[in-house]
Order: C-alpha cells, then sequence, then structure tokens
C-alpha cells in the first residue's frame, strides 16, 4: 500500500502535536514532598438550591529527609521564677525523643548572659537530653548569644538534605538584642542562612513584639506559654510544624457568582465575606497550617436567582493558596462546580484538584477526551476516504 505524501506529513504533524500534549500534561512535582489536596462538591438539593462543601487535605508522609533542630533556651535568672521546676527542659526532652535518630540531627545552647553550655548537632539523643538538664538559672538575657550560638551550631554540622531550625525560648526582655533591618543582626543571619526560628514566650515579662518579629523574619512562628506548664503542648505543635507540615499559610476562597446567593452561613464561619461591585461573593478562610493527615473542610447551603446548567463559583480566583515544604507559595484552583438548577433533575457535579500538579490538571481538563478528540479530528484528514 502506498502512503502519499501529504499524509507523511500529516503523520509527522501529528506525531510532534501527541509529544507536546504528553509534555504538558505530566505532572510535575516532587514525589517525596507533601502537598495540599483540594476537594470541591455542589449538590442538588432542590429545584434552585444546592449544598457546596469544600475540602483541603494534606497529603504526604513526611516533609523532608529529616531536620536539624537546635534547641536554644534561656536560662537566666528570671527562670527561677518563671520555670522553678525546669519543664522547659522537660518539654525540649519530650520533643527529641519524637525525633527520628536515623534521619534527624539536634543541638543544643543554654545561654543568659553568655553561653552556659551547648552541644553540636548529633543523632545521639541521650547527650542531647544530658546537655539540655545542664541549664540553670542565672544572669541576664542575651538574645544575641542565644541565636548566634544556635547559628553557629547548625553552620558546623546541618546536612544539607535537611531543614534546619531554632527553637528559641525566653521568659523576659533582652539585655542585648540585634533587631533585623540592623548592622550584625542574628536573625537577618539566620534568615538568609534558611534558618527558621520559632520563638516561645514564657510569662508575662516577655516582649512579644520582639518574639512575634523575630519568628516572622525568619518564616517561623511564635508561641505565648502564660506558664511553664504550657510549654509541652508547645513544643509538640512545633514539632508537628516541623515535621509533618503539609503546607502552611493555607487560605481557602470561593468566589460564589452573581446569581448564588448563601441560604445558610458556612460550618466554618470565613474569616472575610465580601459582596462585590458586580454581585459576587468572596468567602475567605485562612486556614493556617494543614498537617499531613489532616482534613479541613466545611459546607454551605445556597439558592440560585438564575435556572439552568450553571456554574456556582468564579473561575479563575476560587482555590487555595498555601506555602509548601521547599517554601514555595503555591496556588491552586477550584474549576468551575456546575450545578443544573431548575426542573431537570441532575444530581450533582464533584471535583477533586491536587496541589502538586500542573495547571491544565490543576484546572480540572479532561486530558484523556482531549486527546482522544485530537487524534478523532485528525484521523478524516490523515487517511482520506479511498475512491474507487
Amino acid at each position: 500500500m502506498m502512503i502519499f505524501p501529504e499524509c507523511v506529513r500529516k503523520l509527522r504533524m501529528m506525531t510532534v502535536l501527541i509529544i507536546t500534549l504528553t509534555i504538558l500534561v505530566a505532572p510535575v512535582s516532587f514525589a517525596a514532598d507533601p502537598y495540599v489536596d483540594l476537594d470541591k462538591t455542589a449538590t442538588k438539593t432542590g429545584s434552585d438550591t444546592a449544598t457546596i462543601t469544600l475540602t483541603a487535605t494534606g497529603v504526604g508522609t513526611s516533609t523532608t529527609s529529616g531536620a536539624d533542630i537546635v534547641f536554644s533556651i534561656d536560662s537566666s535568672g528570671s527562670m527561677s521564677t518563671s520555670d522553678p521546676t525546669d519543664l522547659r527542659m522537660t518539654a525540649s526532652k519530650n520533643f527529641v525523643d519524637k525525633m527520628d535518630p536515623t534521619k534527624d540531627q539536634a543541638g543544643v545552647v543554654n545561654w543568659a548572659s553568655s553561653v552556659q553550655s551547648s552541644q553540636a548537632l548529633t543523632n545521639d539523643f541521650s547527650q542531647v537530653k544530658t546537655v539540655i538538664d545542664q541549664g540553670y538559672a542565672s544572669g541576664g538575657t542575651n538574645y544575641d548569644v542565644g541565636i548566634g550560638e544556635a547559628i553557629n551550631l547548625l553552620d558546623a554540622g546541618k546536612k544539607t538534605s535537611n531543614t534546619q531550625s531554632i527553637i528559641f525560648l525566653s521568659d523576659g526582655d533582652p539585655s542585648t538584642y540585634t533587631p533585623p533591618g540592623t548592622a550584625g543582626s542574628k536573625v537577618d543571619e539566620a534568615a538568609t542562612k534558611g534558618y527558621k526560628i520559632y520563638t516561645v514566650g514564657l510569662g508575662s515579662g516577655i516582649d512579644a513584639t520582639i518574639l512575634q518579629a523575630i519568628a516572622t523574619a525568619t518564616g517561623g512562628k511564635y508561641y505565648f506559654a502564660a506558664d511553664a506548664s504550657a510549654l509541652d503542648p508547645i513544643f509538640n505543635e512545633i514539632y508537628q510544624q516541623i515535621s509533618s507540615a503539609a503546607g502552611t499559610n493555607v487560605v481557602v476562597t470561593d468566589i460564589l457568582q452573581s446569581y448564588i446567593h448563601l441560604i445558610s452561613e458556612p460550618t466554618i464561619a470565613p474569616t472575610t465575606k465580601t459582596v462585590n461591585a458586580d454581585g459576587t461573593t468572596n468567602l475567605t478562610w485562612n486556614v493556617g497550617t494543614l498537617l499531613v493527615g489532616q482534613t479541613w473542610t466545611t459546607s454551605f447551603n445556597v439558592r440560585s436567582s438564575k435556572l439552568g446548567l450553571l456554574p456556582t463559583n468564579v473561575y479563575p480566583g476560587s482555590g487555595v493558596t498555601y506555602t509548601d515544604v521547599r517554601q514555595v507559595t503555591r496556588t491552586v484552583e477550584f474549576p468551575e462546580v456546575e450545578v443544573q438548577f431548575g426542573e431537570v433533575a441532575e444530581a450533582s457535579t464533584s471535583t477533586s484538584v491536587s496541589g502538586k500538579t500542573v495547571p491544565m490538571q490543576e484546572t480540572g481538563s479532561p486530558v484523556g477526551l482531549l486527546v482522544v478528540g485530537i487524534l478523532a479530528a485528525f484521523g478524516g484528514v490523515i487517511f482520506p476516504k479511498i475512491q474507487k
């Protein structure tokens, strides 16, 4: 059978097109990284009503291959009053007990006016706990010493495959502290090197503004403990942040079309609810941190003032933004989820999208049907009907 030159040319064109499509729809992600998975459903409940359900789930196993963590523990003289039974040490040791010696490392600096004792990064966690217990209440409160020595320990022993974090605990205003944006700032140095600082303020003597600024500048988080009994739950939350957060700064947004009206408040109250000039409504939830295996969900009832097969949300604009484990800000759009409003008994639509997919998949495009359609269209051109 002879293949005409024109057919050969079109076959080559189709081959290039198929290869291009394959590249476009191939997932781009790091297989080991956690991510935020989204699901949105719109279920018809009456002729002109529906229930909308939004779900965000942390997916994955662990954030990285491991973590390098330095406990920077204030042992100034005021700790004899703020923490007379050394619960700060107990909380730190309980944290260490959760760590994995096959991939994690821990270090310690007990500080006051100067460094009291320190331990280089190691996976010998018994030794780490021994040094944690060496802190004693004496001296002043030198933040630069506590942060600077923690940076030194990370510089000397960090694993490039691990994340690096400092847990900085204090109960008082610093006698010595160089704030971010000032020459010689240890906080700026930590931020430049990618070392997150999780700050914990203990008792009424702390300056929350300073500790919040340290955490913000380095991408960490500030926690307040009214008394030492609150330290262990706080340290456990920090452990969850470091070890298994699928996404931080998670914000879910659903923009309702102008003809879609709320007839019940969402089961989780939105952080903001704004009616725009064009009649659309913005619902926004500041979810915060979503851990691996954790699910956030809310639902609400709506009524449509128009009939027909209609999208319930505005696209683009509805979806989620979050910071992934590599500190990259990701935005994933909800597709247009449609409901047949009116007398036609169409049930519902449900669409699930993933925070680790490429844009074409994030919008729920029917990739398989697209390829089949293109092949079918080219089929009639490439293989013309043979004339008798």
